[in-house]
């Protein structure tokens, strides 16, 4: 008898809501909607549609929505929940009235929607909702519910709206920006899509947003790394590794020529981390230092501010995973590069006392730190 019953009513709700929702009540991203599933208030919601115009029901799952009518969505429900609910009636309600501009592409979200808004106004308000990368802790704009993201990666030459679910056109922002055109007048509850430029270059290693990087084709490798936040503090910027599909790798310092050549699809852009090296003993400034561009043990031993009186420049020792080489800094003046070795992450550099020798004025005859650097490079690069 309650089956009946049921039966009834699904069959008298399906009739009433088709007469009752009139056609064309298009939902959209961000509408409310009341699903009511008669006597089973456990499985009956109140639901946002996303940003990808569907919503989550109990035991049905995910139920797109945006472009269709309230009761085409209740008849969807109605279908999907049958096998657990014998003669379900199902009653869907759009309790929104929006007024709002959805979001696509680049981070998703919502805008508040003004009369009369156009395409143009509609970007900017985007564009200032994102962050530009590294600057995580300025907030979005006031009247945006954007996740904040990197708006300079978006591909402002292809920007397509959506009304209804149909494509109006594709708007190349840029020109209309260039023209003094406005672009086309928005209406609530429009969707403006964006995609990423054409050319994905990654970024890894040591910069402030490692990840893709989205750019034109006539945009230049450096602009990879200003997307990516630019280098952090502690990478080697002079030991940049670029790898390209077509190419042998480069290792190169960062403003070398190379980064003015135009991005490639599957560009690769790695960015190492500046070796920690611990320096100890008759140095003036004892402890850690970084080597962001020069690995070397002079470098290491410049950044520790050089020896102090009495520290033995013959036997200064490098301690690299366990194993300790001593290397005569004395000898550079002559040209043996290999007292000079290069130094990696972890390394431990000690300088013991000498036997009261004031090496200080033996460096200073070899020209201090910056004479023997100047050394080491003539030898290295001429």
């Amino acid at each position: 008898m309650i089956r009946r019953q049921n039966a009834v009513l699904a069959l008298a709700f399906s009739v009433f809501s088709a007469m009752a929702i009139p056609a064309g009540a298009a939902i959209n991203a961000g509408d409310r909607l009341n699903v009511h599933i008669y006597n089973h208030p456990e499985l009956s919601i109140v639901a946002t549609v996303d940003s990808s115009g569907s919503i989550q029901i109990p035991v049905v799952g995910t139920v797109h929505a945006a472009g269709l009518e309230s009761n085409a969505v209740a008849y969807v429900i109605r279908k999907r929940i049958e096998p657990y609910v014998p003669f379900p009636a199902v009653d869907v309600q759009d309790t929104s009235e929006t007024q709002s501009l959805f979001v696509s592409g680049a981070s998703g979200g919502v805008l508040a929607y003004s009369p009369n808004e156009t395409l143009s106004a509609a970007v900017a308000e985007v564009q200032k909702a994102g962050t530009i990368a590294g600057t995580n802790n300025v907030p979005p704009s006031p009247n945006a519910l954007i996740d904040r993201f990197d708006s300079s990666r978006l591909d402002l030459r292809r920007v397509i709206v959506y009304r209804s679910g149909r494509a109006l056109g594709a708007y190349n922002v840029i020109a209309l920006r260039d023209a003094g055109d406005p672009g086309p007048v928005l209406y609530a509850n429009d969707t403006v899509a964006f995609s990423n430029k054409p050319i994905a270059v990654k970024v890894v290693g040591a910069v402030n947003l490692p990840g893709p990087a989205y750019l034109w084709a006539d945009e230049p490798l450096s602009d990879a790394i200003a997307q990516s936040g630019g280098v952090s503090g502690v990478a080697a910027s002079n030991r940049i590794v670029i790898s390209r599909p077509d190419a042998a790798d480069q290792i190169v310092a960062f403003g070398n020529a190379a980064f003015n050549e135009p991005a490639k699809d599957g560009d690769i852009i790695t960015v190492p981390t500046a070796p920690r090296v611990t320096v100890a003993g008759m140095v003036d400034k004892p402890g850690t230092v970084i080597l962001p561009s020069d690995f070397t043990l002079v470098s290491a031993l410049a950044a520790a501010g050089g020896y102090n009186r009495f520290g033995d420049l013959r036997n200064v020792q490098v301690v690299h995973q366990g194993v300790t080489t001593h290397y005569n800094i004395v000898a550079l003046a002559h040209g043996d590069l290999t007292n000079n070795p290069a130094l990696s992450d972890g390394d431990t550099v000690y300088v013991p006392e000498g036997h009261k020798t004031d090496w200080s004025l033996v460096w200073s005859a070899l020209g201090g730190i910056g004479g023997i650097s100047t050394l080491y490079y003539n030898v290295v690069h001429h």
